[in-house]
């Protein structure tokens, strides 16, 4: 079966070629809008990334700052630190006797190691059978008077074996140190150093031989 070829009219024909070109136009008004979407769309992108680029290095800055804030307050704690270690060294090396205890010599900064111990102890008066350690602090925080229990007095025990058998007692020194601080020193049987103007004060509850 064959198909008959139709034959248009030129009338058609127009009709049907002004069709097609107003399909075209309208894929071509499609196209640029399409088009110009997405220029706005290439647009909004790039002052998004330059926004967000802007926001990294706002950021960057922020960092840098609280960095150096950071940094600052642990060189005022330090240098806090550092200062109350000198106001009880200085009102102790000399001292011949603490609170009923004889003093032979006294020690600063001692730091030793044995195998996988090693510590540091701020401050420690010696004599013939005893030994006081004291831990100096600006601030006298709950976990410095466990440490002081729980592993410098125990790590002195191991460090220094030749003082193993010795008399060990425990005192905190700070210059802030609030009442709970102070009640739990003494709940551990520490003596508590302060200073009381220019001077240094002792403080005890029932002192306890470790």
């Amino acid at each position: 079966m064959t198909s008959e070829k139709k034959d248009y009219s030129f009338k058609e024909i127009r009709t049907m070629l002004a069709e097609n070109a107003m399909q075209l136009n309208n894929l071509r008004i499609s196209q640029n809008r399409t088009d110009e979407q997405m220029k706005k769309t290439d647009e909004q992108m790039k002052k998004t990334d330059e926004q967000m680029k802007k926001t990294d290095e706002q950021m960057k800055k922020t960092d840098r700052k609280i960095e150096k804030v950071f940094k600052e307050l642990g060189n005022i704690s330090n240098n806090n630190g550092a200062v109350a270690e000198d106001f009880f060294w200085n009102g102790l090396k000399n001292k011949k006797e603490f609170e009923g205890i004889t003093i032979d010599y006294s020690e600063r900064n001692t730091h030793r190691k044995l195998g996988k111990i090693e510590d540091e102890f701020d401050i420690i008066l010696y004599n013939g059978n005893s030994v006081i350690i004291i831990e100096t602090k600006y601030k006298v925080r709950l976990q410095d008077i466990e440490t002081l229990k729980d592993r410098k007095i125990p790590n002195f025990r191991q460090l220094f074996r030749e003082k193993a058998n010795q008399k060990i007692y425990g005192a905190i020194a700070g210059w802030n140190m609030t009442e709970e601080a102070i009640e739990f020193a003494k709940q551990e049987g520490f003596f508590i150093l302060s200073q009381s103007g220019e001077n240094l004060a002792i403080e005890k509850g029932e002192v306890k031989v470790y």
